[in-house]
C-alpha cells in the first residue's frame, strides 16, 4: 500500500514539473451522457436566461464562447506553444539517475578444492549528455516550431472569421423563414376575410359557389405555405443552435428574433480598399505564410545533417562491493574483501556522418520540395483571397440593387392589389384577376424579404472576405 501511494505521488510530481494542460471552459457534461431525457440544466449549454430577443451580435458572441470546433483551436495553439518551448530542451544537459544492486552466489573449484562465493554490490550513478554543437539544427528546429505556433494562432483567427460568417448566414436564414411565416399568415388572413365575405354574397345569391370554392382553395394554399415556412423556421434554428454550441439543438420558442431584417445599405468604397484589407488581414493567408517559414527552416535543418556534431558525456557514481569466499575444508581460510569508492568519467565526442547511403541527401531534397510546395500554396491562397473579395464585393453591390428593385416592385404590387380588390368588391373585375393580384403581392413580398436577406448575407460574406470585424 505504501509503495502504491509513493508511486502515485511520484507521478503527480512528474506532471507538476513537466507541466500539464488545464482548461476552464470544458465541454458540457451532457455530451458524456448516453441519455438525453435525464439531463439536468446545469449539465447543458443553454442560452442565457435574460435573452428574450436574440440579436445577431449576441448570437456570434455565444458561438465564439461555446462552439466546440472553434474552442478546440485554442488547444491546438497550446500544443504548438508547448512544442516551441520543448525545442529549447536541446540546449540543456540530460540527467539520468540509475541504481544497481545485486548479489552473486556460487560454488567454485580450484586446485585446493571446492569453495563458496558470495558477492554483493550496489552502484548508484548519475550520468548524462550535453550536446555542444549540431551544425545549427537546434536553432532551425526552434525557428520552425515558432512559426508553426504562429500558424496555429492564425488558424484560430481564420476559424473565428468563418464561424462569424456561418452564424450570420444561419441567423439570416431564421430571419427569412420568420418573414415567410408572416407573409403566409397575412395571405391566409386575407383569403379568410375574402372567403367570409364571399360566403355572405353567396348566401345572398350575388355570387356563384365557384367563387366560394376559389377562396377556400387560396386559403388552403396559404395554410400550406405557412406550414412550409414554419418547418424552415424550425430547421434553421437547429442549424443556428448547433453553431452556438447549444446542447438542446434548438433555440427555445420563448426567444424571439427581430421582426424585420435590417434594410440599411452600406456605402461601398472602391474594391481596392477591401483587397488591401484582405491581403493584410486574412488569417488563412497568414497561416500559410507561416507554414512556408516552417518549411524553410525545416529545409535548413535537414542541411545540418551534413555537418558534424559535438557532444560531451559525463557520469558520477559510487561503488560498494562486498566479497566473501569460504572453503568448506577445515584447512581453508575464508576470504573477505570490501571495495568502495566514488567514480567520475567524462568524454568529448565528435561525430560526422560522411555517407549513409544518400539518406541525408534525399531527406534534404524532400524538404526543399516541401518548401517550394508551400510557396505555391501561398500563391494559390493569395489569388483565392483576391477572388473572394471581388466576388463578395460584386455580390453585395448586386444584392443592394436587387433589394431596391424588389422593394419598389413590392410597393407597386401592393398598391395594385388594393386597387384590384376594390374593383372586385365593386363587381367590375373578374375573380381570376383578384387571384393574380394577391398571388403577385405574395410573390413580390417574398422576393423583397429574400433580397433583404441576400443583402445581409452578402454583407457578411464581404466582411469575412476582407476579415473586417
Amino acid at each position: 500500500m505504501k509503495m502504491k501511494v509513493t508511486r502515485h505521488l511520484f507521478a503527480v510530481g512528474t506532471l507538476l514539473l513537466a507541466g500539464c494542460a488545464t482548461y476552464e471552459d470544458q465541454p458540457p457534461a451532457a455530451v458524456k451522457s448516453s441519455v438525453y431525457t435525464t439531463l439536468k440544466a446545469e449539465e447543458k449549454h443553454l442560452l442565457p436566461k435574460d435573452i428574450t430577443v436574440l440579436t445577431l451580435e449576441e448570437a456570434q458572441n455565444i458561438a465564439l464562447k461555446n462552439n466546440p470546433s472553434f474552442r478546440s483551436k485554442y488547444y491546438a495553439i497550446t500544443a504548438a506553444r508547448a512544442g516551441y518551448y520543448q525545442k529549447f530542451a536541446g540546449y540543456f544537459p540530460t540527467v539520468n539517475a540509475s541504481f544497481k544492486a545485486g548479489q552473486d552466489l556460487g560454488k567454485m573449484h580450484d586446485r585446493q578444492g571446492w569453495y563458496n562465493t558470495n558477492n554483493f554490490a550496489f552502484t548508484p550513478q548519475v550520468s548524462g549528455t550535453l550536446l555542444i554543437f549540431d551544425s545549427f539544427r537546434r536553432e532551425m528546429d526552434i525557428l520552425a516550431q515558432k512559426h508553426n505556433w504562429q500558424s496555429t494562432e492564425a488558424a484560430e483567427d481564420d476559424a473565428r472569421r468563418l464561424l462569424v460568417e456561418a452564424v450570420a448566414n444561419a441567423y439570416n436564414g431564421v430571419m427569412l423563414a420568420d418573414a415567410q411565416m408572416r407573409i403566409a399568415q397575412e395571405d391566409k388572413k386575407f383569403n379568410a376575410d375574402m372567403l367570409r365575405d364571399t360566403k355572405l354574397k353567396f348566401d345572398a345569391g350575388a355570387v356563384s359557389l365557384s367563387e366560394v370554392l376559389n377562396f377556400e382553395i387560396q386559403y388552403n394554399q396559404a395554410e400550406s405555405n405557412l406550414i412550409t415556412a414554419q418547418y424552415n423556421y424550425t430547421t434553421n434554428k437547429y442549424v443556428l443552435a448547433q453553431l452556438l454550441g447549444l446542447t438542446e439543438g434548438t433555440i427555445p420558442a420563448s426567444v424571439k428574433f427581430p421582426t424585420k431584417p435590417a434594410e440599411d445599405v452600406d456605402i461601398l468604397p472602391d474594391v481596392s480598399v477591401y483587397l488591401d484589407l484582405a491581403l493584410a488581414n486574412r488569417p488563412d493567408l497568414k497561416s500559410l505564410r507561416e507554414q512556408m517559414e516552417v518549411s524553410k527552416y525545416s529545409y535548413w535543418s535537414s542541411l545540418a545533417a551534413f555537418g558534424p556534431t559535438f557532444s560531451a558525456n559525463y557520469a558520477i557514481g559510487y561503488t560498494d562491493t562486498h566479497s566473501h569466499n569460504c572453503r568448506s575444508e577445515v584447512r581453508g581460510n575464508p576470504v573477505f574483501n570490501h571495495v568502495h569508492g566514488a567514480t567520475f568519467s567524462y568524454s568529448l565526442n565528435v561525430n560526422w556522418n560522411l555517407f549513409n547511403g544518400g539518406n541525408d541527401f534525399f531527406a534534404a531534397r524532400a524538404a526543399q520540395a516541401r518548401m517550394v510546395q508551400a510557396d505555391y500554396s501561398v500563391a494559390q491562397a493569395w489569388i483565392q483571397v483576391i477572388v473572394d473579395v471581388r466576388t463578395a464585393y460584386d455580390n453585395y453591390a448586386t444584392a443592394v440593387k436587387q433589394m431596391k428593385l424588389f422593394q419598389k416592385t413590392f410597393e407597386l404590387t401592393k398598391k395594385t392589389r388594393d386597387l384590384v380588390k376594390a374593383e372586385y368588391d365593386a363587381g367590375s373585375t373578374e375573380i381570376t384577376r383578384m387571384n393574380e393580384a394577391q398571388r403577385d403581392l405574395v410573390n413580390a413580398e417574398s422576393n423583397y424579404v429574400s433580397a433583404v436577406i441576400r443583402m445581409a448575407n452578402a454583407r457578411a460574406q464581404l466582411a469575412a472576405a476582407a476579415n473586417i470585424r
